[in-house]
């Protein structure tokens, strides 16, 4: 079921169903026409079909090219600008998805169109039929680059990287406020060392793990397992993803295997820590010396800050432990922060307007409930400052940050 979630979130299949979509309706109007009413009207205007698809076959195919050249301008520039980490979020833009999808299915809509015109596949009836389908296509066409062109004057651009990232991030900090261990108990090392283990069939990071199914086994085998490898780990091929409370055969063993979804990379699905990583990147790249950039580094600070928030609210009542059966180490807190603030502290220690943030954030963080954690962090970041600040007024300005 992941699997699937995340082939739908790429821009082929949006291409491929409005594709199928354009096709169908132009292969469809010989078959329908002749079962319409005949309009008078509308039948004397169809006689300028042949036109308007030709129109739209040529204008689509430079809008397309037009389309992909400023996608692939703003993968080239997220990845040089902010971090090749929010290429991914570019690349599931809805907007943009569904803007080149129309356009793509409008092209092959009208050569079909053509086609079945010049080979005489269309009745009179079918014309008529073809003429209302284009004037529906041309409606969606416009309507498509207004929302497109609308879309532009933030696409790419830096602000919108960093709220694409919050907004990626968000709703793990939610589904670790309300399930400190995915809805498994939150408890480590139960079990001895010496219980059989899960071990992983591939190499590759945790992307996902399906608590419900390992829940279910468990049930069914009348056993307790805990996990070894939480979503963000990377695992070797024959490391363990689980320990069990006894033997199982071969074939409860791949079911088990199964509901751990390994990758090459990380995910912001169940990674709480990637997405404040990818957020410590984009600040980390604005403080390197080429781009020297400290606002934005401040921007991440709010929008981490923001993260944490909401990871720090009070759970949903309604929230519990379902899965009874599964144990899982809960989240690092001390861990979290510093994944997050520790590099932009690194980066910007010189940089007094970094650091004022940076203690202001944490500030923020131990008072929604970070506590002991996010005071550490922030004496570990004040005096990384203090050690290479050299003019006595920003030390006062710290010291009283």
């Amino acid at each position: 079921m992941q699997r699937l979630r995340v082939q739908l979130r790429k821009m082929w299949v949006r291409v491929v169903l409005y594709s199928l979509a354009g096709v169908l309706l132009a292969l469809l109007a010989p078959l329908i026409g002749p079962i319409l009413p005949y309009v008078p009207k509308i039948d004397l205007a169809s006689g300028s079909v042949d036109a308007l698809l030709n129109i739209i076959a040529s204008s689509m195919l430079a809008v397309t090219t037009f389309s992909m050249s400023i996608l692939v301008g703003a993968y080239g520039s997220a990845t040089s600008n902010a971090t090749p980490r929010a290429t991914r979020l570019l690349e599931e833009d809805r907007t943009a998805q569904t803007a080149v999808s129309i356009f793509i299915g409008s092209f092959l809509f009208s050569i079909v169109g053509i086609i079945g015109l010049s080979a005489g596949l269309y009745s009179d009836n079918a014309r008529v039929l073809l003429f209302v389908a284009t004037l529906g296509d041309i409606a969606l066409i416009a309507w498509a680059l207004v929302r497109w062109v609308n879309h532009l004057n933030d696409f790419g651009r830096m602000s919108d990287i960093i709220a694409r990232i919050e907004t990626a991030a968000k709703p793990a900090a939610r589904l670790y406020r309300d399930y400190p261990a995915l809805g498994a108990v939150p408890r480590s090392d139960i079990l001895s060392e010496d219980a059989p283990m899960v071990m992983a069939d591939q190499s590759g990071y945790v992307q996902y793990i399906d608590i419900e199914k390992l829940q279910t086994l468990a049930d069914h085998l009348k056993m307790k397992v805990e996990i070894r490898r939480m979503p963000g780990k990377y695992v070797h091929r024959g490391e363990p993803l689980l320990r069990l409370s006894g033997p199982v055969e071969d074939e409860a063993l791949a079911t088990f295997r199964e509901a751990f979804s390994l990758g090459e990379a990380r995910s912001f699905d169940q990674d709480l820590g990637y997405g404040l990583i990818v957020l410590g990147e984009v600040a980390s790249k604005a403080l390197s010396p080429g781009i020297n950039d400290p606002g934005t580094a401040i921007e991440v600070l709010r929008a981490g800050t923001r993260v944490l928030e909401v990871l720090h609210e009070d759970p949903d009542p309604e929230a519990e432990v379902t899965y009874g059966s599964v144990y899982a180490p809960p989240l690092d807190m001390a861990n979290l922060y510093s994944v997050f603030f520790s590099p932009i502290a690194r980066d910007g220690a010189a940089v007094i307007e970094v650091q004022e943030a940076l203690q202001d954030c944490l500030r923020a963080v131990a008072d929604f409930g970070g506590g002991a954690a996010a005071r550490e962090e922030a004496r570990r970041a004040r005096k990384r400052a203090e050690a290479v600040l050299e003019a006595d007024w920003e030390q006062q300005v710290l010291s009283g940050a």
